[in-house]
Order: C-alpha cells, then sequence, then structure tokens
C-alpha cells in the first residue's frame, strides 16, 4: 500500500465504505498521536474522543489516556499491564479513527464489529454515546474476569470442519468454534486442558495451532450467566436511533433499530463470531471499500481472505518496523499477559512449536501489519493481492473474544 496519500484521496466517485471495527486483541498498538498529526481537526477529534471516552472511565485505577496514547505514548506498554486498560484504548482509537475519518470526507455507509468491537461500530453508528460506550467496556471487562477463568483460545489456520475434526480427534467437546476470522483461520473456545487437546491434535494434522492469550472463556456457551450479568450493568444506557447500517457478525444480519442492542452485545458473550459470511453480506449491499477504523489491518486482511478482490483501506496501520522494538521474532504461541488481551502472533512464521513465545512486554495485538502511515491507501486484490494464510497473514489471527 501507498501511504503518503489521504484517505478521501484515493476513494472513487461513488465508493461506499464499510468501517470495521476490531475486537480489542485484533487492533495494533494505538498509534494516535500520529493520528493527530493530520492535522488541526484530526488533534481536536482525536482529543475530543480521548477526553469524552475518559468521562466513562472509573475515577481511580485507571491512566490519563490523553497521556498514554497522545501526550506520552512511551507510557502506553507499562499502562496496557493493568487489566482493561488495552481493551479501552482499542475502543478510544477505533472511535477516534473513525471522527478523524468523518472529518477528512470519508464516512461509512455500512459499520461491522468484530466481538469487542461490536461497542464501537454502535456508538459510531449512533446508538450509543462515546462515554457510554466506554463504562460498557468497563463493565465486560470486570465480567469476563470473574466468569470465565480456567479457560482460554487458540487459532487454527483451518476451516470449519478441519477444526471440529481436531476438537472430534481431541475428544474435547468442552471445546466449541468461537470465531471463524477467516475461510481458513478459525478460533477455538475452550477449558485449558481440552483445549491444549484440540491444538495438539491440529498439529499432528499438519495444521498451525496456537495459543491464545485470553485467559478466560468466550464465545462459549458455558459463560452463559456472564451475557446476563452484562446485561443488566448496560440495559440502562440509552439506545438511539442507528444512522449507520450495523452488520453483527453474531447475529447474522444487520440491526433494527427495534432490536434490543444492549441483548445483542451481551449475545456476544456466549454466541459465536462468523465474519466472512458478514463481509461478504456487506459486500452484496453495496459496500466498496472496507476500511479499518482503528489501529492496524487486521480486517481489512481478513476482509481480502473472505472477499475476492476486495479493496480495503487501513488508515491508521501498524508502525513501520524501524519505528517499532525488536518484538516480532517467529512464535507461535501468545505470552499471557496481565491485561488479558492476545498479543501480537507473527501468523506467517514457522520457526517453533507452541512452547516458544514472543517477548512478553510486547505491547502489541495479534495484527503484525505493513508498516503505513496515517492516510493509507486503498489497496486492491489485483494490485496486491492481501497475504495468503500460511505464508504472511498474522493479521487474520483477529484476538475473537468480545
Amino acid at each position: 500500500m501507498c501511504s503518503s496519500l489521504r484517505p478521501a484521496e484515493e476513494l472513487k466517485p461513488g465508493d461506499v465504505c464499510a468501517f470495521l471495527f476490531a475486537g480489542t486483541g485484533s487492533a495494533a498498538v494505538p498509534d494516535l498521536a500520529r493520528l493527530a498529526r493530520r492535522g488541526p481537526a484530526a488533534a481536536r477529534a482525536v482529543t475530543d474522543v480521548l477526553d469524552t471516552v475518559q468521562e466513562g472511565l472509573p475515577r481511580s485505577g485507571w491512566p490519563v489516556l490523553r497521556s498514554i496514547l497522545l501526550e506520552d505514548p512511551g507510557a502506553y506498554r507499562a499502562a496496557a499491564r493493568v487489566p482493561g486498560v488495552a481493551q479501552l484504548s482499542g475502543y478510544a482509537a477505533s472511535v477516534a479513527v473513525d471522527r478523524v475519518l468523518r472529518t477528512s470526507g470519508v464516512r461509512p455507509g455500512h459499520a461491522v464489529g468484530q466481538s469487542f468491537g461490536e461497542i464501537a461500530a454502535l456508538v459510531c453508528a449512533g446508538a450509543f454515546g462515546i462515554a457510554d460506550g466506554a463504562r460498557m467496556a468497563v463493565a465486560l471487562v470486570g465480567v469476563l474476569a470473574r466468569w470465565g477463568g480456567g479457560g482460554g483460545m487458540g487459532m487454527l489456520e483451518a476451516g470449519e470442519d478441519a477444526t471440529r475434526a481436531c476438537i472430534a480427534a481431541a475428544g474435547a467437546p468442552q471445546v466449541v468454534v468461537a470465531c471463524l476470522n477467516a475461510p481458513s483461520v478459525t478460533v477455538v473456545s475452550g477449558p485449558v486442558g481440552p483445549l491444549e487437546a484440540v491444538l495438539a491434535a491440529g498439529e499432528r494434522a499438519g495444521i498451525r495451532a496456537v495459543r491464545l492469550a485470553v485467559p478466560y472463556l468466550s464465545h462459549h456457551p458455558a459463560m452463559a450467566g456472564a451475557d446476563e450479568e452484562w446485561y443488566e450493568a448496560i440495559r440502562a444506557f440509552p439506545q438511539r436511533a442507528l444512522r449507520v447500517p450495523v452488520h453483527s457478525p453474531v447475529r447474522g444480519r444487520a440491526y433494527r433499530d427495534d432490536d434490543d442492542l444492549h441483548r445483542a452485545l451481551a449475545d456476544c458473550i456466549v454466541k459465536p463470531v462468523r465474519l466472512p459470511e458478514t463481509l461478504r453480506a456487506v459486500h452484496t449491499a453495496g459496500a466498496t471499500v472496507f476500511t479499518e477504523a482503528g489501529a492496524g489491518s487486521a480486517l481489512c486482511q481478513c476482509a481480502r481472505l473472505s472477499v475476492p478482490g476486495a479493496r480495503t483501506l487501513a488508515p491508521l496501520r501498524d508502525r513501520p518496523p524501524h519505528d517499532r522494538p525488536h518484538r516480532d521474532r517467529p512464535h507461535r504461541t501468545v505470552p499471557s499477559d496481565p491485561d488479558g488481551s492476545a498479543r501480537r502472533v507473527a501468523a506467517g512464521s514457522r520457526g517453533g512449536g507452541r512452547g516458544q513465545s514472543a517477548p512478553a512486554a510486547a505491547p502489541a495485538a495479534t495484527s503484525a501489519v505493513t508498516s503505513g502511515a496515517v492516510s493509507g491507501a486503498v489497496s486492491g486484490g489485483a494490485r496486491d493481492g492481501g497475504p495468503q494464510v500460511g505464508r504472511s497473514a498474522p493479521g487474520i489471527v483477529p484476538d475473537p473474544r468480545t
């Protein structure tokens, strides 16, 4: 991708953008300082979003987001070790990118939220306020920590049928398909022991398998009860009319104004995500460019793998290699970390087994993507084709959890 042009200048007359809002582990390090340097309007949009998100955070125990994401981004790595900080930073980054894109004349015709990203998608579509979205996210972090212990999640570079065959071969019915992120990228969720057995069965079958650093279940029926607790915690936040169609990979359709969107969000805790079907439906509905509303380009890569010839726009792609620490060594296991968000997976790497892990301090999530500037160019399948699974497609391993 070219990285020097402004997003609006890269679009063709008549283009319809679908904004993609990633789950917390899918997004890269939120480099909002670079986003704010786009110009005075962008700087105002970023600071306004960060200040409003801050209003939704507890008064104590949380860092000042404007400080760690804008004024002193070097402090983000340490701050992200506090439970919930990475999730709320990702949420703030998604809303900020949405607002900056709009100031530059790029507006969504559709929105897609992946798991946790559904909160940001609904906020940016006007259904909830920015501060209320932050309050929802804070409540969710607590609910998952209380209910999901003893479980985890893993990724297999295989389709759903092959993944189910691994579950059967491992004799692990407690493990379920949690997310289909691309046609040949499936995420499973279950208790730690059975989960490891499924990943081992995949490796015996010649399938690349990695454990994600998610120390609890999600998108799993055993989380029934957690969804009810979160629903009760968020149902009082006012729901407004949608200004943009929001397509849910959990519901399998676009939301309507008569939907209980609080309940729809709570369903994400127990029900699976089927992203390719949603991306294809959005394309059929008229979207011509898939646009990453957040840091990195993980969901753009999912779009290229799911929709042949898809054109994508990643305005805030990952930092160039010379701007980030040396943390992209080949590895197969995502290390655990205190905030519970899945960290970077070098999905194209072949070295080592599941016992090799990345440096524990790695602050980025699972989208190790091509470097780019704040204003990325539209990429079409015919020009760059998008990476292929098993070769160098690290961004196709989004953390699937809510």
